[in-house]
């Protein structure tokens, strides 16, 4: 497995820009950090969690 980055999650959706703070409710669209404490930055301000993101090339 492989680290990816860090994603805000607010509620069942997933910020998918900070510019003009847009949320949507899929995965593959969110915004994906490098830094943890930019995320948690972000996360504290909207009341959200961020998520560690992996990718795996392995079939289950």
């Amino acid at each position: 497995m492989e680290f990816v980055g860090y994603v805000v999650k607010i509620g069942k959706c997933y910020l998918t820009s900070i510019g003009n703070y847009t949320i949507s409710d899929c995965l593959s669209e969110a915004y994906v950090f490098k830094v943890h404490e930019s995320a948690k930055g972000i996360a504290k301000n909207f009341g959200g969690t961020v998520i560690y993101v992996y990718v795996s090339d392995k079939k289950i």
